[in-house]
């Protein structure tokens, strides 16, 4: 079974993922701060992450480093609510695998899973 870490300072939007994730037939893993995510992360067993660029004063970016650094080929989606040109073309560089703008919706969600392979 797929499963997906969601990593997000705002609980509506972790739970809006989780619900998404779930219609998908998806378990969802969230977590809201980097702390929580790098836990999960070592625990094993997620398919791909759903990373917050922002989370609260912590930097999503900081995360997919560590990502990179440990578990250098799962999937990292990263997602904004606010202008994040800048952001977007470092996490690129960074090695994320696709950025989606908030507000999610399945159609976003559904798309960025599609486009890594994890559904068809």
């Amino acid at each position: 079974m797929v499963k997906c870490l969601v990593v997000d300072d705002v609980e509506l939007t972790r739970m809006t993922t989780e619900h998404i994730l779930k219609d998908l037939g998806i378990e969802a893993v969230l977590t809201k701060n980097t702390h929580e995510a790098q836990a999960a992360i070592v625990k094993g067993d997620i398919s791909a992450v759903f990373l917050d660029c922002f989370i609260g004063a912590e930097n999503g970016l900081d995360v997919l480093k560590y990502i990179r650094s440990t578990h250098g080929n799962l999937p990292v989606v990263m997602f904004s609510g606010v202008e994040a040109g800048n952001t977007k073309s470092e996490a690129k560089k960074l090695g994320a695998n696709d950025f989606l703008d908030k507000p999610t919706t399945k159609e976003k969600i559904e798309g960025a899973l599609q486009r890594l392979g994890l559904i068809s």
